[in-house]
């Protein structure tokens, strides 16, 4: 705790603590903000001016607020679990033995996957190959350079990118030959400046590729042409006409949806299985989990644990920092 900023008497001391404590933890500046409200919180309800006073009574009490808010329905269940990651990262900050991290499960707040989690919110290959063939249709058209980056930055979605970071990844700069996408912390677009690490399947590879070949030969950085605001501007205004002139549904998060699916039924195949993720098949957890063991004669802890490996795996090339997300995406 020795040299670290504890005090939290004013706004500013507020701002500076939580730009401290999300470079200490290597995130960004959305996750700086939410340790600002939840450091405002603290200091409300336990009056202390400085983190040195912290006690874990502070703490319950105030995830007892949190769960009375929940009760009232003057707060939702999303909103309460980003203060208590926040209160965890603030508990690891200050790294005192007497203070310890709290789970959300323990005072019944935990975001539990339920049965509507498990819809099915990929992109149909019906609708993504229909919709990059338009955007080069619209490039021959209109010679606008911005279609043809737009269909690049889509396909490359598929080595788990976000759009964003897809359209901004410095891939001129990225040694692929370890069949691994570096992902950096700042400069490539990622959430929350987090950096990681992507294994690459041989597609995925040859897609980057052709996407960096694409910005050799038009002398890009990246492949959003002109500032990141604009950039969005224009695949959301994209997205747009694309849907009303062709009357098709396609959303640029769907792609990592698909890709998310995908992986999930690779890795399966991969140990000798054939099994689709519960988003997929569209049934209930007991329908989707009960077949699995009936057709392939796993034993349900065998097949628990073998399935939450392929999760974390999927977990970690997404780029989420829990699971519980990836599983919204599974089922």
């Amino acid at each position: 705790m020795s040299g670290k900023a504890m005090s939290i008497k004013n706004e500013s001391k507020i701002s500076f603590l939580s730009k401290e404590i999300s470079e200490f933890i290597k995130r960004g500046s959305s996750t700086a903000e939410k340790l600002s409200a939840t450091l405002k919180e603290i200091k409300s309800q336990s009056g202390i001016k400085s983190l040195k006073y912290l006690e874990q009574s502070h703490i319950n009490n105030m995830v007892m607020e949190l769960k009375n808010n929940v009760s009232s329905g003057t707060m939702s269940l999303s909103t309460v679990n980003s203060y208590i990651s926040s209160i965890n990262n603030i508990v690891k900050y200050i790294g005192r033995d007497d203070l310890h991290v709290i789970k959300a499960s323990d005072f019944g707040l935990s975001r539990n996957i339920s049965e509507k989690d498990g819809i099915n919110k990929e992109n149909s290959r019906e609708t993504a190959y229909p919709f990059k063939t338009w955007l080069n249709e619209k490039y021959k058209e209109t010679n606008d350079l911005r279609y043809a980056a737009l269909k690049h930055a889509v396909s490359i979605q598929s080595v788990n990118l976000r759009l964003r970071e897809s359209l901004q990844i410095k891939l001129l700069n990225k040694d692929l030959s370890e069949n691994i996408l570096k992902v950096s912390a700042k400069g490539d677009g990622s959430k929350n400046s987090r950096e990681r690490q992507i294994k690459l399947n041989p597609e995925q590879k040859a897609l980057l590729l052709e996407a960096r070949a694409f910005l050799k030969e038009n002398h890009l950085k990246n492949l959003n042409i002109g500032t990141i605001k604009q950039g969005r501007n224009f695949a959301n205004n994209t997205l747009k006409s694309f849907r009303t002139e062709i009357n098709q549904y396609f959303h640029y998060h769907g792609e990592r949806h698909w890709t998310a699916h995908e992986a999930y039924k690779e890795a399966w195949l991969n140990k000798g299985y054939q099994i689709e993720c519960r988003a997929r098949t569209g049934e209930s957890k007991a329908e989707w989990l009960g077949g699995i063991l009936e057709t392939t004669g796993l034993p349900k802890s065998e097949f628990q644990t073998m399935d939450k490996e392929i999760r974390q795996e999927i977990s970690r090339n997404l780029g989420h920092e829990r699971i519980e997300i990836t599983n919204r995406y599974l089922g």
